[in-house]
């Protein structure tokens, strides 16, 4: 195989890797919560609904506190508007998965 050839199918590799975006992490922005809707930092429109998979870092989960006065306790607080969010591109640039909030 000549080192040109080799250098054609190394580009065509690269390009079909670079056009599938198997994965990528992207960073967006909280714009509305109900439905909850998200900037990305690209130029993408906003990104809702089933485009949008949450772990359990960013769904809002609360504790009943036992004993004494009780009540309740926040544990892990929900996203809101404003939040910074760290995502991961999945199935093209189909779907993303919310991973954390960004401080």
């Amino acid at each position: 195989m000549t080192t040109e050839l080799l250098g054609v199918i190394q580009e065509i590799v690269k390009n079909y890797v670079n056009a599938i975006k198997m994965t990528d992490k992207a960073t967006g922005t909280v714009i509305k919560t109900s439905p909850l809707t998200i900037q990305t930092d690209t130029s993408l429109p906003p990104i809702s609904g089933n485009a949008l998979i949450l772990t359990s870092n960013v769904i809002e989960r609360t504790e009943q506190v036992k004993g004494g006065a009780g009540g309740t306790v926040t544990v892990t607080e929900g996203l809101k508007a404003g939040d910074k969010v760290l995502l991961l591109r999945v199935q093209k640039g189909q779907q993303f998965i919310v991973l954390s909030k960004i401080t």
